[in-house]
């Protein structure tokens, strides 16, 4: 009835429908589903063809526009086009696949940046603390929200030791105005306080994480179906002793953002100590990745492993990859590099 093609109509389908559904929930369900973009559209570009993925993009960047504040519209674009253009675009070498989703989160990252500070007059960080709490502040269930963020530790009020149990004892919270602007007052510090850094960590965090799915995952299909990968397996990757000593070096990023008073210095001092995290970090994965592949740990083990140290002890994936890089422990760089550095 559907004919031999139709399988690949169901995918495109459910996902545009789920978009949908998530517009029609509110903006952040939208950019939830916007983030997976990506991800989506690079899969359905291997599986169900190019088509496909312009679909799903052309439905994100419909909802964005038509959802997201008028202020996101150059973002919403740069996104959507970009996610469109890396996953359709025929890339004439495989490490040209990363740099163009690399590129895609990056440049969207820094329009709605520029987008933020335009807006703030300059001042991003105290500007998105006070749009967050007034957003907070205008939702119906606000006071709710204040006490789920005073149980995390994001606020703070006088007397909330008798105040705040009592109110959750009557099944519907509901605070005193004096109690309310507190604990607003109170969360806007700390987004101040803890913006600039979790700023830079979102910048970093989603663009090295976008990237790896959209490497791994369709090379995870193909190797599936029994054809070759683009890439060698996760255990195999590893970084030049050249690019080492310069992904090393960025650790200096972690002093300057410790001493420096200076904002711009702060941010950058900050992305440098991420990348410096991320790049160490996934070659520790890789390294565990190995070590557990040659004592004969499944790979769903290994896998779910590297996912519990990355979430709870990520200075250990960290540790690993700088004791991979010195000691060349998988043996994997080629002889000449060696014999040049002695």
């Amino acid at each position: 009835m559907f004919g031999k093609d139709s399988g690949k109509l169901i995918a495109p389908a459910i996902i545009v429908i789920l978009i949908g559904a998530a517009a029609g929930m509110g903006i952040l369900p939208l950019i939830v589903m916007m983030l997976l973009l990506p991800v989506m559209a690079v899969m359905l570009s291997y599986r169900c063809g190019q088509i496909s993925a312009a679909v799903v993009c052309a439905a994100a960047g419909t909802a964005g526009v038509l959802v997201l504040p008028g202020d996101a519209l150059a973002g919403t674009l740069v996104w959507c086009g970009g996610c469109l253009a890396a996953s359709c675009i025929p890339a004439r070498k495989p490490v040209q696949v990363p740099v163009m989703w690399a590129a895609v989160c990056t440049v969207t990252w820094c329009v709605i940046l520029i987008t933020l500070m335009k807006l703030t007059g300059g001042q991003t960080v105290d500007g998105l603390a006070r749009g967050i709490c007034d957003l907070i502040d205008g939702h119906s269930q606000r006071d709710t929200i204040l006490v789920n963020a005073y149980n995390l530790g994001l606020c703070r009020v006088d007397g909330a030791d008798t105040v705040v149990p009592a109110m959750r004892t009557l099944g519907t919270v509901v605070l005193q105005e004096e109690t309310r602007l507190q604990m607003l007052y109170s969360l806007r510090v700390t987004l101040e306080e803890s913006l600039p850094t979790l700023l830079c960590d979102i910048v970093v965090y989603h663009t090295a994480l976008t990237t790896l799915l959209c490497v791994l995952l369709p090379d995870w299909q193909r190797r599936r179906k029994g054809k070759e990968g683009l890439f060698p397996p996760p255990e195999r990757w590893y970084m030049s002793r050249g690019v080492g000593r310069a992904v090393f070096s960025l650790l200096i990023g972690w002093l300057i953002a410790f001493l420096s008073n200076n904002g711009l210095m702060h941010y950058l001092g900050t992305l440098c100590s991420d990348v410096f995290r991320v790049a160490f970090m996934l070659q520790g994965i890789c390294f565990l990745q190995w070590l557990g592949k040659r004592i004969g740990i499944r790979v769903v083990m290994r896998n779910i492993w590297s996912a519990v140290l990355v979430l709870l002890v990520p200075i250990i994936p960290i540790l690993m990859g700088v004791f991979d890089q010195r000691r060349d422990a998988r043996h994997l760089r080629p002889k000449k590099e060696e014999a040049g550095q002695e």
